[in-house]
């Protein structure tokens, strides 16, 4: 009784829907690998320049949030903490778009030529 009034219910949530949604997510997996492995030509190319365009501008918001720090002579910061507290956002929104480039051009490795 006790250990239930400590949680929010998502160990609940989980007991009951964790198989749904792993089957779900699996389902999704496996849609998305069969995508990528048959992609050729023209949609490829458009998925490569998708994820370029991704990583540059992710990097770019990256710098721009950092560059206050860079200014002052910390080049090896890392972390939110490190960037200005105004600037988090464009540090954080960099990183995902950055990432998501990342994990794109990734699964472009999948394909046949």
């Amino acid at each position: 009784m006790d250990r239930q009034s400590r949680s929010n219910g998502l160990e609940t949530f989980f007991e009951h829907w964790g198989l749904l949604i792993t089957v779900i997510l699996a389902a999704v997996a496996g849609k998305a690998l069969t995508f990528f492995m048959a992609l050729s030509g023209a949609p490829w190319i458009w998925f490569f320049v998708a994820s370029f365009a991704l990583m540059v501008v992710g990097g770019t918001l990256i710098v721009y949030a950092k560059l206050p720090v860079y200014r002052g002579g910390r080049f090896f910061t890392f972390g939110l903490k490190s960037v200005p507290a105004h600037l988090q956002g464009f540090y954080c929104w960099g990183w995902r778009a950055f990432l998501f480039g990342v994990v794109l051009a990734l699964c472009l490795l999948l394909s046949r030529p």
